[in-house]
């Protein structure tokens, strides 16, 4: 991958969080200042049909990290804070990238947002400062937040979706707001600032690295620090084609899924404030990758760093009538932010549009650092991609869903995509098939149309040799007897 270099590359993985693919440079569709992701991009490859495999934060991140679909890693649904996120985390018997590296002799370090279950749960990480408090364990005092808040003279009286916020700022229709916290004091460029660190210490030691760092944002509520907070004129916000599309309120509610949230009650104008907002929060998150490429580069250990660049999953943000992210697979939650800068001083600023998958990027970051694959991963090596190449590495890639949380248990969906075909079944709960070459923004379910039919067919077969090669136990998956109780605000979907 890359040019030839003379010893083993070190790795830093970046994970934002509920990030659409649309907000990237070469495929944007907003007006977002991402300078950091623009110099990024010049020097690597951007995947422009890049997927999660579900979408889900702890599903998807599951795979990030294994290169396994979430059936084979335990996290079929989202880690929550509560007395069952003890029952919520990884398989003790799966392995995960930091396993694999530092047997390979790398030091590894973890900064950031876990969601994987516990955060004492290091894995393989010999350097882990993710915070408490964040999907991770319950109670204010022990969330890294509060300190934080603490050394920069203010007092939190509360906790708002991993994000304090000044009241006097906050709008509750739309979830925006700006943070109480001063930009070196907010959690994600805290984070940042100790994955900055960790590759300053490194610089001197004879060892490869690899560091994961995971940010927050730009996750709902829609609040971050100034001065990315209100940056952007919500009037200079596009919307969504889409938008106006509301068939899927009818699949939500015959899935029972209160995950997500309709716009039946949002006006343009509250659409284009959380737009203006969500914008905000990316342009956050280019600032504290910016923290880690500058560390890299004073140290002069960038050319000697593959680089990787990618959300957990997307977010409706208005598409199809809906906020939020559950029981969908369309593209706005399907398809992620994918940049890859590979080591040394090759050609950049390529776009490559194969189909590509979060599965894919364990065993090319092994290819990458001379690890050998293992055998079972459902992911494919994609270093030649990453180089220039063209041959697509599949012609089909599956989706998953199980469930929102451990207390809610909507049908679960899979789905079958290609460049031209989404397929989507769901016991009970409807199917799709959309045709993305005629309609790109998959509004046109075209499930019970006969001329579909050979193709419906196809993609049925294709889903089902899938499905029984990667072992995924259809329709059902272990989930723990008990529940948690859930409850659901009419806000969210309710009637």
């Amino acid at each position: 991958m890359g040019e030839t270099v003379t010893k083993r590359p070190n790795v830093v993985l970046c994970i934002s969080d509920q990030q659409r693919a649309d907000t990237m440079p070469g495929d944007r569709q907003v007006p977002v200042s991402t300078p950091h992701l623009d110099w990024l991009a010049e020097r690597g490859t951007l995947f422009r049909r890049a997927f999660c495999t579900s979408p889900m934060c702890s599903p998807a991140r599951s795979t990030i990290l294994t290169g396994l679909y979430p059936h084979a890693t335990g996290l079929v649904a989202n880690h929550q804070e509560r007395e069952i996120s003890r029952e919520i985390s990884l398989s003790p018997q799966v392995r995960i990238l930091a396993d694999y590296l530092q047997e390979a002799g790398y030091a590894c370090a973890y900064t950031g947002k876990w969601h994987l279950g516990t955060g004492g749960d290091r894995r393989g990480f010999t350097d882990f400062a993710t915070r408490a408090g964040m999907h991770d364990v319950d109670g204010l005092e022990q969330n890294d937040m509060a300190r934080f808040a603490g050394e920069a003279g203010y007092e939190l009286g509360g906790k708002l979706t991993g994000n304090d916020v000044d009241r006097s700022t906050y709008d509750g229709r739309t979830m925006v707001g700006t943070s109480l916290l001063p930009l070196a004091f907010h959690p994600a460029a805290r984070d940042a600032a100790q994955a900055g660190q960790f590759i300053r210490r490194m610089r001197d030691r004879d060892q490869p690295f690899a560091l994961v760092y995971s940010c927050h944002e730009p996750h709902p509520s829609f609040v971050c620090p100034a001065p990315f907070a209100g940056m952007y004129d919500p009037d200079a916000m596009p919307l969504p084609e889409n938008r106006d599309d509301r068939s899927a309120y009818g699949l939500m509610r015959r899935r029972n899924d209160w995950q997500l949230r309709p716009t039946r009650d949002f006006d343009e104008g509250d659409l284009r404030q959380m737009w203006a907002y969500y914008a905000g929060a990316i342009s956050y998150v280019d600032h504290c990758l910016g923290l880690l490429l500058e560390a890299l580069v004073d140290t002069n250990q960038f050319d000697d760093t593959l680089f990787i660049f990618t959300s957990d999953h997307g977010e409706m943000l208005g598409s199809h009538g809906m906020l939020m992210k559950g029981s969908m697979l369309f593209d706005e939650l399907m398809r992620i932010p994918l940049l890859i800068r590979p080591p040394g001083n090759g050609t950049g600023g390529r776009v490559n549009d194969s189909l590509v998958s979060h599965a894919d990027l364990v065993p090319t970051v092994l290819s990458g650092c001379g690890v050998d694959v293992p055998d079972g991963l459902h992911g494919s090596d994609i270093s030649a991609l990453v180089d220039g190449g063209r041959e697509p590495v599949r012609e089909g890639l599956a989706f998953q869903f199980h469930s929102s949380n451990w207390g809610e248990r909507p049908t679960p969906l899979r789905g079958w995509r290609t460049e031209r075909w989404k397929y989507v079944e769901s016991p009970g709960g409807g199917e799709e098939f959309y045709d993305l070459q005629e309609d790109p923004n998959e509004t046109r379910n075209r499930i019970d149309e006969r001329e579909a039919e050979a193709s419906i067919a196809a993609m049925r077969a294709s889903l089902r040799t899938w499905t029984e090669g990667a072992g995924d136990p259809w329709p059902s998956v272990p989930m723990p007897e008990r529940e948690v109780p859930w409850d659901r605000d009419d806000r969210w979907g309710g009637e």
